[in-house]
């Protein structure tokens, strides 16, 4: 027996509010009973009481279990109404409309941003996630209605759709806020866990892990694109996306940050000799091309940064601060671990424990690499805010020096003037 928390979505709590305005006579035990025959959860009385006394609550996603609003509540407003203007009645949202399109969102959210806010404010590619899924947008939440529907068309949903295995997380302020709170939970025993064979289970969840063949087709993109010369990196790692998602033998559903994690992935593996890695789940054929690919992008990007760097030096710019961490140490971990691998594989005395040593530092890598590509761009920002300063300090100095050679001029003139009536007059 283990005690279930039951959490009530925006939805539901509308519909037990209703519910209460009908039968005001009803107790907290009935109404609790009610909730539980409707939707198969057990809340406690006091819970039942508190939301039913509450006023009704409108939330975008109301599949949501409550109300979450962002650190820019202004701009989040903004930009949705401008998601809701561009769907059209006739033409409901699809997955492939550019409207919903990551990078899209993230330049119209700093545009408003910079327009509301000053050029000081902006957002990341992970703050339009956590928008999606907060006002339903997210394609997890835009599931298609399954029966009749399924069978007149394609999977189109509208923004007011929303899926009814939806539902934001619980966080700590929630717990903090004390929606569903633990009074009278009821114990009731969870359901076991039933065996679900591999092959089905893959089969229903589909593939979303790269193969060789996918590794093949992202660098491709990736020197056709060149992502590195955009002046805005993640503008040219969501043409990378893009393109990709056009690709008929494409059948992975990647962002572009993990389209870029799995590029710097594939590159360390190759600078710490990590042969097993860029094998795995491939032929030979598609492991030797893959390698052909990646020293193609490997000097290709080191000769754009040398380029970058050069340019920076001949205009006196300073240099972005090195980045040297816990990742590049990581890396040489795996290297080190990969090399004792293939070792112990010549030798006949490879394990499955190696191998999952070394897939749990892939994991660690890449967890590493995200925290650095923030910090990296944490510090792009500080350099750019930075110089910014500068140049209104300069521009500052130059008005001022501006100003005193006017007035100097100003009175150079006037002398000239009261030294040439007195010379009329003598």
């Amino acid at each position: 027996m283990a005690v279930a928390r039951h959490h009530l979505t925006i939805q539901e709590k509308n519909q037990l509010r209703a519910y209460h305005r009908e039968r005001p006579d009803l107790t907290q035990e009935q109404l609790r009973e009610w909730v539980h025959a409707r939707f198969g959860k057990w809340i406690g009385r006091s819970t039942i009481g508190k939301v039913a006394s509450q006023p009704e609550e409108l939330c975008a996603n109301p599949t949501a279990k409550r109300i979450q609003s962002g650190r820019y509540p202004e701009m989040e407003a903004e930009l949705y109404q401008y998601i809701v203007a561009q769907q059209s009645d006739d033409e409901p949202l699809r997955d492939d409309q550019p409207i919903l399109s990551e990078g899209l969102l993230w330049s119209k959210a700093n545009e408003i941003l910079a327009r509301t806010r000053g050029p000081s404010q902006s957002v990341s590619l992970g703050w339009v996630q956590r928008f999606k899924k907060r006002h339903g947008l997210h394609r997890s939440q835009r599931g298609v209605q399954m029966g009749t529907s399924a069978d007149k068309g394609s999977p189109v949903v509208s923004i007011e759709q929303n899926a009814e295995t939806a539902g934001a997380k619980r966080t700590r302020d929630e717990v903090e806020d004390g929606a569903e709170t633990e009074d009278e939970l009821a114990v009731i025993p969870l359901p076991k866990r039933t065996a679900v064979a591999p092959r089905a289970a893959a089969t229903a969840a589909g593939r979303k892990q790269f193969v060789s063949a996918d590794d093949i087709l992202l660098l491709t993109q990736v020197l056709v694109t060149k992502p590195w010369a955009y002046p805005h990196l993640m503008d040219g790692w969501q043409q990378v996306c893009d393109q990709l998602r056009s690709h008929c033998d494409f059948n992975l559903e990647k962002t572009a940050g993990a389209c870029q994690a799995r590029v710097v992935l594939l590159l360390d593996h190759l600078r710490a000799g990590n042969a097993a890695a860029l094998r795995k789940a491939g032929t030979s054929d598609e492991f030797e091309r893959k390698r052909e690919l990646l020293v193609e992008v490997q000097a290709k990007q080191t000769a754009f940064e040398d380029f970058q760097e050069d340019m920076r030096k001949r205009r006196g710019e300073p240099s972005p601060p090195p980045t040297v961490t816990q990742h590049e140490a990581a890396v040489a971990k795996v290297g080190e671990v990969a090399a004792a691998i293939a070792v112990r594989e010549a030798t006949g005395e490879a394990d499955r424990g190696g191998q999952r040593r070394l897939e749990l530092l892939e994991m660690k890598m890449e967890r590493e690499l995200a925290e650095q590509r923030r910090h990296a761009d944490e510090q792009v920002r500080q350099l750019e805010r930075l110089q910014r300063v500068q140049l209104e300090a300069q521009q500052n100095q130059h008005a001022q020096l501006l100003a005193t050679i006017q007035q100097q001029q100003a009175m150079m003139l006037d002398l000239i003037k009261s030294v040439a009536a007195q010379s009329k007059k003598d």
